[in-house]
């Protein structure tokens, strides 16, 4: 399931650091940094913001929960090889 996205001023956005734990790693090791933006809200500064839309493509990209094994939840990237077969 995706996070709630949050709006200020017009920017609908995702903080990364309400996101599930799974997620929060995830996103890390695997947005690209220039995706992460900053906002200053009520003399708040907000260092990890994600736009919603670049969170929604990262989410159906990388992260979307697809079976269940033995119990255990797994993510699209733990059940699908980035590897494709080629003949000659």
């Amino acid at each position: 399931m995706t996070a709630k996205a949050e709006n200020y001023k017009g920017i609908e956005f995702v903080r990364i650091s309400t996101l599930p734990e799974d997620q929060k790693q995830l996103i890390w090791t695997s947005l690209q940094r220039d995706k992460i933006i900053k906002i200053l809200k009520s003399d708040c500064l907000l260092n990890d913001c994600i736009q919603v839309r670049d969170y929604e493509a990262w989410y159906f990209e990388n992260y979307q929960p697809t079976t269940h094994t033995n119990g255990v939840l797994m993510t699209r990237s733990e059940t699908e090889s980035d590897y494709k077969l080629v003949f000659k």
